[in-house]
């Protein structure tokens, strides 16, 4: 099945309709979701103030839950990140292309209710780009396998090509055993990505 908007693979279905979308289209869809949702957390705070202003009682707003302001992507290298903060200064030649993946790819997983699952991408694509221990070519081996394996823990496990998934991550788990500064974050973090393939599978 073909996304509705482009011809790529379909991984989601939204609306009463299951429109069909592919992973980059329903990232988009999503981010229009949050802005609208952001737009009526600042009118329910908004109007929060005004009813404390107008009853003159400054603490009654404290009555009603306050929304924190959402956080602002960065770029990197042109490339918007919501969810991967690193500094530009850390990237040297990464392909931006497969952070952007891996980015998006935990915007779907949040999305779809898999929070560990997102945290794990976040974590040790964040140790990837700033350890000191890793060469150029190994950290684009790794963001490169991580973009896969984010796409696929993002895709319904109906359709995840979990052999492939796990068989990547053991590959880029030898790679990151060299790196001595990463040590404790991919000691934690790998089991979690394990997880989500060994259970589609098991």
């Amino acid at each position: 099945m073909k996304c509705y908007q482009c011809i790529s693979p379909a991984m989601y279905t939204v609306g009463e309709q299951n429109i069909p979308l592919c992973l980059d289209c329903y990232f988009k869809f999503s981010q229009i979701q949050q802005q609208e949702l952001e737009s009526l957390e600042r009118a329910v705070n908004y109007s929060s103030d005004e009813i404390a202003f107008a009853t003159g009682m400054p603490g009654f707003g404290a009555h009603f839950p306050r929304f924190p302001p959402r956080p602002k992507p960065t770029f990197i290298q042109g490339v918007k990140m919501n969810n991967i903060s690193v500094q530009n200064s850390v990237i040297g030649t990464i392909n931006t292309g497969s952070i952007g993946t891996v980015d998006q790819s935990i915007s779907a997983l949040i999305s779809t209710g898999q929070p560990d699952a997102a945290e794990a991408v976040k974590a040790i694509s964040e140790a990837v780009l700033k350890s000191a221990d890793l060469t150029g070519n190994q950290k684009n081996d790794l963001i490169d396998i991580l973009s896969v394996v984010a796409k696929e823990a993002a895709t319904p496990i109906e359709s995840r090509k979990s052999g492939v998934a796990l068989a990547l991550i053991d590959k880029a788990e030898k790679i990151t055993g060299l790196a001595n500064d990463i040590t404790d974050i991919c000691q934690k973090w790998w089991p979690a990505l394990v997880a989500v393939f060994t259970a589609a599978t098991g």
